[in-house]
Parts: C-alpha cells; sequence; structure tokens
C-alpha cells in the first residue's frame, strides 16, 4: 500500500470516527441523568440530516439559522419521546428495562415518517461554512476542508459537554441524579426536569452530527441504524459516561474500518469491529476510560 493510500484511508477513517464518537457522545448526554440508552438515538441524527437539507437546501435557509432550527427541532423530538418513551417507564425498579423496547419502537417510527415525508434517496446537504468538499492536498496528504470541519466540531463540541458536566451547576445536578436520583430530590435537584432537559439536549446534539455528517454521507433516511451501531460499538469501547473515551475509541472504530476496507467486503468489516469490541470488553468490560459502577459526582 503505497504512502498515499494509507494517508487517505486514515484521514476517511478519523473523520468517521469522529462522527461515531459524536453519536456515542450524545448516548452519554442522555444516559447520565436516567439509566437509558435511547435506541431511537441514530434516528434523531437521520433527522438532522433530512431536516438540513429541507430547510437548508430546499428553503434556501443559511447554514447558521438552519443550524439552530434543526438542533431545536429535534430538540423538541427528543423531549416528546422522553415524556412518551421513558419517563413513566424510569420510575419503575431498576430491573426493568422497557425502555429498550419503546425507545426502539420510537426509532421505527421516526424511519417511517421519515420515509413518507422525504422518500429513501439521498440528497446532498452544504457543508459548514468556509469549508468545502474539493479536495485539498499537501504533500502526500489528500482531504477536504469539510473533514477538517467535522474533526474539529467534533473535538470542540465534546470539550463544552466535558465543561458544561465538570464545572457548571447544572452539570454538576446531573451528575448527582446520574449518582442517586432520590438522594438527589431531598436535596432539591428536580430528576424529572434533569431528564428531559438531557434528552432535548441530546437530541439536539444528535441533530448537530447529522448537520455536519450530511455533506459526507448525504442524507437519507436509511443512515440512522448504522450510525446508531457504530457509536454504540464507541460508547462500548470507550467506556458508558466517558466522552473522551468515546471519542478515542470512535477514531479508533473508524481507523479500522476505513484501513480494512481494502481487503475486507462490508460484512467482515463489520465482523471484524465486533470483534474489537468483544477483544477490548473482554479485557476491559467497563470499556477503556469506563469506571464500572464509580461515578464522579
Amino acid at each position: 500500500m503505497l504512502l498515499e493510500d494509507l494517508l487517505a484511508l486514515l484521514t476517511t477513517g478519523l473523520t468517521m470516527g469522529a462522527i461515531y464518537a459524536m453519536v456515542a457522545v450524545s448516548f452519554n448526554i442522555a444516559y447520565k441523568p436516567t439509566n437509558v440508552f435511547n435506541m431511537a438515538q441514530g434516528e434523531l441524527v437521520m433527522l438532522g440530516a433530512m431536516f438540513a437539507w429541507a430547510l437548508m437546501t430546499q428553503q434556501h435557509l443559511s447554514w447558521i439559522v438552519g443550524l439552530v432550527v434543526v438542533m431545536g427541532a429535534v430538540a423538541l423530538v427528543g423531549l416528546f419521546e422522553e415524556r412518551v418513551a421513558v419517563a413513566t417507564l424510569i420510575k419503575r425498579p431498576s430491573s426493568h428495562h422497557g425502555w429498550i423496547i419503546s425507545t426502539l419502537a420510537f426509532s421505527i417510527i421516526l424511519i417511517n415518517v421519515g420515509d413518507r415525508i422525504w422518500g429513501t434517496d439521498p440528497q446532498v446537504v452544504p457543508p459548514v461554512p468556509g469549508a468545502t468538499m474539493d479536495t485539498v492536498q499537501i504533500g502526500s496528504l489528500t482531504f477536504s476542508t469539510q473533514q477538517v470541519a467535522v474533526f474539529a466540531i467534533a473535538v470542540a463540541s465534546i470539550a463544552i459537554v466535558e465543561w458544561v458536566y465538570r464545572h457548571t451547576l447544572a452539570g454538576k445536578a446531573v451528575l448527582a441524579v446520574a449518582e442517586d436520583r432520590d438522594a438527589a430530590r431531598l436535596n432539591g435537584i428536580s430528576p424529572s426536569r434533569l431528564t428531559m432537559t438531557s434528552f432535548a439536549i441530546a437530541a439536539a446534539y444528535a441533530a448537530l452530527t447529522g448537520v455536519v455528517a450530511a455533506p459526507l454521507l448525504l442524507a437519507s433516511t436509511s443512515i440512522g441504524m448504522a450510525l446508531l451501531v457504530k457509536g454504540f460499538m464507541a460508547l462500548a469501547i470507550g467506556g458508558v459516561g466517558s466522552n473522551w473515551g468515546a471519542l478515542a475509541a470512535g477514531l479508533m472504530l473508524g481507523c479500522v474500518e476505513s484501513i480494512s476496507s481494502v481487503q475486507l467486503t462490508p460484512g467482515y468489516r463489520q465482523l471484524l469491529l465486533l470483534g474489537v469490541v468483544l477483544v477490548v470488553l473482554l479485557v476491559k468490560p467497563f470499556g477503556l476510560f469506563g469506571r464500572g459502577a464509580l461515578r464522579e459526582v
């Protein structure tokens, strides 16, 4: 393999890995105060991509205005999901996992509604302002400025999420609820309100992921499930609750997937990624950066 080819594969892998990491972080945002894995998270990414196409391409809104509208709209969808598919179930004993079925059902509904409204054809979404899909070559390295933008947005947004958790009262309240909902309630924190807020923010973050990923992946109602699986793999490898772990795991998965594409068919690549997840969890059951039942408050 030539150096140019290897660098091109790594560039693609890092870009896709950044997208997987953002999906994993959106899982974490909803999970922290609820202990619920939102199985509709991939379809919320899909909604972000499709809304971006409808508003930015069809309605000709500017990218910034379109992004704000898209994130707000998908946040409302996430809030609605929390009310109808999660809120009543998390009040039951912790051994009950009915939210798996309810959030998966919600994702299926989103897919079918999306197919009815937009159809199944892939659609083009404009890149981040200042970025293009045109390739730039520096020595042996070839990339597009949209790829750079995706990577930069992923790192910056994860840093902001971590800062909010560690340095704001709202973030510390989320961590307190994650540790003990009843104790947090006795200290004047409303777990129900934080759960609603976290689901809305997780949905808005998923929408951001869809908007920045769509120029590379194309907006389609079929992208959600693939991103859900890859994002969950990154979550498992990095460690549930660890956002920087999600970033590291996402980048690793993206690079493994990209480099293996030279020799392996898509089916075998999926098996390889599952093998990576299995090996990591056998060695580190809570993920590379997971802490088991311990939580920082």
